[in-house]
C-alpha cells in the first residue's frame, strides 16, 4: 500500500460494496493484518467469531480488529449488502479491541442517515462497477476524497467507542488487551505486572494514575465487558460460562456480575434478549 504523505490515524487500504445472498454464499472463519468495518445497508446477516455469534441488522457498524477470526453468514431469505472498508489504524493514537465490536443497538436507526449519507462520498470514490457485484478496491493517494473518506471512519471508529485513545492511558489499554486476549478467565495482578514486565506496586501506581482504578477492579471490569457479550450474543449457559470463565461456581459468578451491574447474569441476558427481540 502506498504510504499518504499527510498524517491520518486512518489509512484506508482498500474498499468495497459487498453484497451477499445467503443460499449461495458460504464463507469460513478468516483473518486480516488490519482492521475491517462493515456499515450494514439491508437485510441480515450473522457475524461469527471464535467466540460469539452476534445478529446484524441495517444501521449497524461493524468493527473487527486485525488477527480477529471472523465470517459473516446471510441468513437464507432475502440479500445482505453492506460498505466494507479494510484500513490501518495508527497504533500510537489507538488501543486495539481483541473482538469484533457493533454500536449499540439503539443507534441504528441514526447510523442509517449517516450510512446514507456516506454513500454519496462512497459513489465519488468508487468506480461505478464496485455496485454491480461483491468486489473491492484498492486505495492509494490518488483516489477521489480518500480524505474525507477516511475521516468518516475515524468518525464511526470513535463511535463505536471501545476504540480506546492510548496516548493517555497505554498502561490501562495494555491491561485491558491481556485481559481480552485470555477470553474473560481469570486474570491476576501479578501475573498481568509480569506480562507488562512492571512491578504490581508500579503497575497499580500507573493505573491509578490513568484511570483512578486499582488493578483488580480494571481487570474486574473487563471481564464484565466479555461476560455481558457472551450473554447477549450466544445461548452458552450460565453456569458453563461461569466455569468457562474460571469462577469457582455459578452463584459467585452471579456475584461478581451483579457487584458492578446491579443485576444477575440471568437478568442482564432476559433484559437484552428482550431489547433485541421488540426491535
Amino acid at each position: 500500500m502506498e504510504h499518504f504523505d499527510r498524517y491520518t490515524p486512518v489509512s484506508i487500504r482498500s474498499y468495497g460494496y459487498d453484497y451477499r445472498t445467503g443460499a449461495e454464499f458460504i464463507t469460513h472463519p478468516h483473518t486480516h493484518d488490519c482492521w475491517q468495518m462493515n456499515l450494514i445497508l439491508a437485510g441480515k446477516c450473522d457475524l461469527e467469531t471464535d467466540l460469539w455469534k452476534q445478529p446484524l441488522r441495517p444501521g449497524d457498524a461493524l468493527l473487527i480488529p486485525p488477527g480477529c477470526p471472523h465470517t459473516l453468514r446471510p441468513g437464507p431469505k432475502g440479500d445482505f449488502s453492506s460498505y466494507s472498508f479494510k484500513f490501518f489504524l495508527d497504533g500510537e493514537e489507538f488501543g486495539m479491541p481483541g473482538y469484533p465490536v457493533v454500536t449499540e443497538p439503539e443507534l441504528r436507526q441514526r447510523q442509517l442517515v449517516w450510512i446514507e449519507a456516506l454513500g454519496s462520498i462512497f459513489r465519488s470514490v468508487a468506480p461505478p462497477e464496485v455496485f454491480e457485484v461483491s468486489r473491492e478496491f484498492p486505495a492509494n493517494s490518488d483516489t477521489p476524497d480518500i480524505e474525507l473518506l477516511e475521516g468518516v471512519i475515524l468518525g464511526f471508529c470513535r463511535r463505536i467507542g471501545t476504540v480506546e485513545k492510548s496516548a493517555g492511558n497505554p498502561v490501562s489499554s495494555a491491561v485491558r488487551a491481556f485481559v481480552r486476549s485470555r477470553g474473560g478467565k481469570a486474570v491476576g495482578v501479578e501475573e498481568c505486572a509480569s506480562h507488562l514486565k512492571l512491578s504490581p506496586g508500579h503497575l497499580l501506581f500507573l493505573i491509578r494514575r490513568e484511570s483512578g482504578m486499582t488493578t483488580k477492579e480494571l481487570i474486574d471490569r473487563e471481564r464484565i465487558v466479555l461476560a455481558k457479550r457472551f450473554l447477549t450474543h450466544t445461548d452458552i449457559p450460565i453456569s458453563r460460562l461461569a466455569t468457562q470463565m474460571e469462577f469457582n461456581t455459578p452463584v459467585y459468578f452471579d456475584r461478581f456480575f451483579k457487584k458492578y451491574t446491579g443485576e444477575t447474569p440471568r437478568d442482564y441476558r432476559k433484559r437484552r434478549k428482550y431489547a433485541e427481540n421488540s426491535k
